[in-house]
């Protein structure tokens, strides 16, 4: 399922600044997969992460290491390599619309 049409993933980067209490967590597949294509790069810059797992490393304003391009701001630097838990990441899904808000990017929700 792709993006709303409302959406631009490239515009936003909300889901990729999800601070210190929320890391992106890489599974053990991805390292693999990324030894076998030569990337030990990504897999030796990992840092521990929540529940005994791996994350990608973040700067001091919470955003992913990998986030920002000569292209765009919002643009994934290793794309092509991205980790498991970006590939599956659902724009639009209820937890991208969270981080949305979370990130000023959409006004808060009424209750």
């Amino acid at each position: 399922m792709g993006a709303p049409p409302d959406l631009d993933c490239l515009a936003c980067g909300a889901c990729c600044r999800q601070g210190s209490d929320g890391r992106i967590l890489v599974p053990a597949e991805d390292l693999a997969r990324w030894r076998a294509i030569g990337r030990d790069d990504l897999a030796d810059s990992l840092v521990p992460g929540h529940f005994g797992e791996l994350a990608f490393p973040y700067r001091a304003d919470g955003s992913c290491v990998h986030l920002g391009t000569p292209d765009g701001a919002h643009a994934c630097s290793i794309y092509a390599d991205r980790g498991t838990t970006c590939r599956e990441f659902e724009a639009g899904s209820r937890q991208c619309l969270e981080f949305r808000r979370e990130a000023g990017v959409d006004p808060p929700r009424e209750r």
